[in-house]
């Protein structure tokens, strides 16, 4: 009377599928280079001349930057 009980067969849980952590930080800092670029561009006055486009440029990179920046320290405190 002290035999083990079989256990019912159970299937063993579904793997999520994770996108690796490189590929999230690229893609996030793609998406707000992009975001932050097309914004700019709408907020200048309309003849943009090539100074604007410099400006675009460096302050959607330093988003994208700031992106990536936050993305690794917020994923340290995970662990």
């Amino acid at each position: 009377m002290t035999a083990p009980t079989p256990k019912p067969d159970e299937q063993p849980p579904a793997r999520r599928f994770r996108i690796p952590r490189p590929a999230a930080l690229a893609a996030s800092a793609c998406l707000a280079f992009a975001i932050f670029a097309v914004a700019l561009i709408r907020v200048l006055p309309a003849p943009h001349a090539r100074a604007d486009y410099l400006i675009v440029g460096t302050l959607s990179t330093l988003a994208a930057l700031i992106t990536i920046f936050a993305g690794l320290v917020m994923g340290r405190r995970k662990r």
